[in-house]
C-alpha cells in the first residue's frame, strides 16, 4: 500500500511539475497578469452595443463572421489573434503582403485623384456586405458616412498612441468581431515580449539614434514609434524637435550616433549630415517599414529585434538569467532573431488621408496607412524566451519523488 502511495505520489509530482513550471515562467517574463487576465474577463457577447469615438451607438447583433479591415494595421491585429479567416476585405498591396493569405482578400481602397490619397471604396465594401467595418481615425470621417449611409455597421475609433492604448484596441477589437481568447493571448504574447526587453535594457547605456524616414520626417515624442525605439533601449535624439518634419540643423546639431531607416529605403539629404557620427562611421540599422508603421502586436518583433541589435548581451542574459551559473551546461543558443526590426502599416507623411503607396514611416498623422518601400517578414521566427527553468524544475521534481521510491523498497527489503 505504501508503494502505491508512492508511485501515486510521483504521478502528482510529476503532473504538478509543468504547471509550475508554466507559472514561474509567467512571473518570469513580467507579463502584465492583471491587464490580461482583465482581457480575458471580457467575454464575447453579443449583442453588443459600443459607442465609437463619432459618439455613434455601433449595434452588434451576433459574431460577426465577415469583417473588413479598412487599414493594414487592423488587418495585422486580426491575424495575430488568429482572426483572418474572418476577414473579407482590406488594404491588398505589398505592404500587406507579410500576411499570409492577405493576397486573397479583396481590395477595399481606391485613389482619390482630386485628395491625392486613398479612401475607402463604398462601392465594393456593399458588395463584400459584411457584417462589420473597423475604421481607425486615420480615415476621413466623409467615408465613414458615406459607409453609413450605405447600410455599413462601421465602428470608428481612435487609433491608438501608445503601447497601453494598442493593448486596449486589441482587447476592443477582439470583442468586436467575437475573439476575446485570442486577442488576449495576442496582447499577452506582445506584453511578455515587451517587458522582457524592459528588463534587459533597463541599466544599459542607450546609443543616440535617429530615425530618417527618407522624406525629411522622423519620429518625436508623443507618437508610438518614439516609445518603440525608447522601449528597445535607445534615446530618440529627435523627441523634442517639436514636429516631424525637422530641421537638418537640428539633426547636424544632435550628432547622432547611429541611424535608422528604413530597410531598402534612401536617406534624406542635407548639409551636414553625412558629417556626423552615424554617416561617418557608417552606423546605419535598416528596419522594415511596415512593422515599423504599423500599429499592431508585431510591434514587439520590433522592440526585440532593436534591443538584439544594440543590447544583445543584455538581452541574452535576460532570456537565460541563470546561464552558467550552476553546472555551466547551459547551451546559450537562444539568438534572439534577426529580422530587421520593423512593420508599419503604411507611413503617412503627416498631411493627413489614406496614403495608399507612398508613405514616409512616420506614422504621426492622417491615415497613414499607405505604403512604404519595405513588406515582408521581420525573420525572427523565435520568441527567443526559452530560458531552461521548465525543464529543470520537472526533472528536480522526477529525482526527488523516484528518491522516494528508492528508499521504500530498500525499507522494504
Amino acid at each position: 500500500m505504501r508503494r502505491h502511495r508512492l508511485i501515486a505520489l510521483v504521478l502528482v509530482v510529476l503532473a504538478v511539475g509543468p504547471a509550475l513550471t508554466a507559472g514561474l515562467a509567467g512571473a518570469q517574463t513580467g507579463i502584465d497578469t492583471q491587464q490580461t487576465a482583465a482581457a480575458s474577463s471580457h467575454a464575447c457577447e453579443f449583442p453588443l452595443t459600443v459607442e465609437d469615438n463619432t459618439g455613434q451607438q455601433v449595434e452588434i447583433q451576433e459574431e460577426p463572421q465577415e469583417v473588413v479591415a479598412l487599414l493594414p494595421s487592423v488587418a495585422q491585429q486580426l491575424w495575430e489573434m488568429d482572426a483572418e479567416e474572418k476577414v473579407v476585405g482590406m488594404p491588398v498591396r505589398e505592404w500587406t503582403s507579410y500576411l499570409e493569405g492577405s493576397q486573397n482578400r479583396t481590395h477595399v481602397l481606391q485613389f482619390d485623384e482630386s485628395a491625392g490619397l486613398s479612401v475607402p471604396n463604398t462601392e465594393v465594401i456593399v458588395d463584400l456586405d459584411p457584417d462589420i467595418v473597423l475604421a481607425p481615425n486615420e480615415v476621413p470621417e466623409d467615408s465613414i458616412t458615406e459607409l453609413r449611409d450605405a447600410g455599413q455597421t462601421v465602428y470608428y475609433y481612435e487609433r491608438p498612441s501608445d503601447l497601453d492604448g494598442l493593448v486596449d484596441v486589441l482587447n476592443r477589437t477582439g470583442r468586436l468581431v467575437g475573439e476575446c481568447d485570442g486577442a488576449a493571448a495576442a496582447v499577452e504574447e506582445m506584453t511578455g515580449t515587451i517587458d522582457l526587453v524592459e528588463s534587459a535594457v533597463a541599466d544599459e547605456q542607450r546609443p543616440r539614434v535617429f530615425y530618417d524616414s527618407g522624406f525629411g520626417t522622423t519620429v518625436v515624442e508623443g507618437s508610438l514609434q518614439h516609445e518603440l525605439l525608447t522601449t528597445a533601449g535607445l534615446e530618440n535624439v529627435a523627441a523634442e524637435f517639436g514636429g516631424i518634419q525637422f530641421d537638418p540643423e537640428q539633426v547636424v546639431a544632435a550628432d547622432p550616433e547611429w541611424v535608422i531607416a528604413s530597410e531598402g529605403g534612401r536617406l534624406s539629404e542635407f548639409s551636414g549630415y553625412n558629417q556626423t557620427t552615424a554617416l561617418q562611421e557608417d552606423q546605419i540599422v535598416r528596419v522594415d517599414p511596415n512593422l515599423f508603421s504599423q500599429r499592431g502586436p508585431r510591434y514587439a518583433d520590433v522592440i526585440e529585434n532593436l534591443a538584439e541589435t544594440f543590447h544583445a548581451d543584455a538581452l541574452q542574459q535576460a532570456r537565460n538569467p541563470d546561464n552558467g551559473t550552476d553546472d555551466g551546461t547551459g547551451d546559450g543558443t537562444d539568438d534572439g532573431g534577426t529580422g530587421d526590426g520593423t512593420d508599419d502599416d503604411g507611413t503617412g507623411d503627416g498631411t493627413g488621408g489614406m496614403e495608399d503607396g507612398t508613405g514616409d514611416g512616420t506614422d504621426d498623422g492622417g491615415m497613414e496607412d499607405g505604403a512604404d518601400d519595405g513588406t515582408g517578414d521581420d525573420g525572427t521566427g523565435d520568441d527567443g524566451n526559452a530560458d531552461g527553468d521548465g525543464a529543470g524544475l520537472t526533472v528536480v521534481a522526477a529525482l526527488v519523488a523516484l528518491s522516494a521510491l528508492v528508499l521504500a523498497a530498500r525499507r522494504q527489503r
